[in-house]
């Protein structure tokens, strides 16, 4: 068949040049490669026609297997944050309850070492986000993750005085208590998983939560300026050997500042979010509607053709 005859054949002039064209492309082949035999071509010939199929199923199974490892990831990786969290949320009340509301003054020195394992973890969401792992804006997720950290690793951890206050009590059932409701959220759209109620707490509860949030932080910093006013702790001054100079008050007064503007512009996102959510959530109750009413009126026509 690589001999065929292309001159004997009556062909339009289109055909004609195409023939031509995979005729002399099989003499190349075999010029180049040497005599292949029969069965050898037609296996050749039969991989070259279906390369762009095999090409899209390899594609597709890589898709496959990337879907499989980050739904596996992410799954693991808010269940661990979850239980973190969900513990910290439910101790602390259940002490209170318990104990009384002189719980609240030791609370933090009872949850402080996994409430900061939980921060360090949550800073994997950082990388999530800058790699596409997560559809999460990195700026949002930037200023809430080191935000927190600020307030919890260089305010609150640092100064004794302020970890039996009333606001540190409150802001840590305040962090909590929104990442309980936010990692299933999280879990339930890796699924593509429709659960309504779960749906509106995510986007409804950051409404009491985040300006207690936010004043508590803004508290524990406005303290905190004064404590290190006295003390002068991480801050560094001329001469010294690095011909550095850093003034941690002056920082945290810029936190502070940063700290209301931030948590202002950080609720302003998280309104847009729910008047987004709520047109979806709407939908898609009224879809589930529609089909709970066909499939109402599926199972009355049955019953008639049954009677029948």
């Amino acid at each position: 068949w690589l001999k065929f005859d292309v001159d004997s054949v009556d062909l339009t002039d289109e055909e004609t040049i195409a023939a031509r064209k995979l005729a002399d492309a099989k003499r190349k082949l075999e010029s180049e490669h040497g005599p292949i035999p029969e069965d050898a071509k037609i296996q050749q010939i039969s991989q070259m026609i279906n390369v762009d199929e095999l090409s899209k199923d390899i594609d597709e199974a890589e898709r496959e297997m990337y879907d499989l490892l980050r739904n596996s990831y992410l799954t693991i990786y808010n269940s661990v944050v979850w239980l973190g969290y969900f513990y910290v949320f439910f101790v602390s009340l259940l002490r209170v309850a318990i104990e009384g509301r002189g719980a609240m003054a030791t609370n933090y020195a009872v949850m402080s070492w996994l409430l900061k394992s939980c921060q360090q973890t949550v800073f994997l969401e950082l990388i999530h986000s800058a790699t596409g792992i997560t559809k999460n804006p990195l700026s949002a997720s930037i200023m809430q993750i080191l935000g927190r950290a600020v307030v919890l690793f260089l305010v609150v951890d640092m100064e004794p005085a302020l970890q039996t206050t009333f606001c540190c009590y409150a802001l840590v059932v305040a962090w909590s208590a929104i990442e309980v409701v936010r990692y299933p959220y999280y879990v339930a759209q890796i699924y593509d998983v429709y659960l309504p109620r779960l749906m509106w707490a995510r986007y409804s509860i950051w409404i009491p939560l985040y300006p207690v949030g936010v004043a508590c932080e803004a508290f524990l910093v406005y303290q905190c300026i004064g404590m290190v006013a006295a003390s002068k702790r991480f801050s560094l001054y001329l001469p010294n050997r690095l011909n550095l100079a850093f003034d941690f008050e002056t920082y945290l007064q810029f936190h502070l500042v940063a700290t209301i503007a931030g948590g202002l512009m950080l609720m302003k996102y998280m309104a847009s979010q729910r008047s987004k959510a709520m047109r979806k959530l709407s939908k898609l109750q009224a879809m589930e509607d529609i089909y709970h009413k066909e499939h109402d009126l599926h199972k009355i026509r049955q019953k008639k053709e049954k009677a029948k």
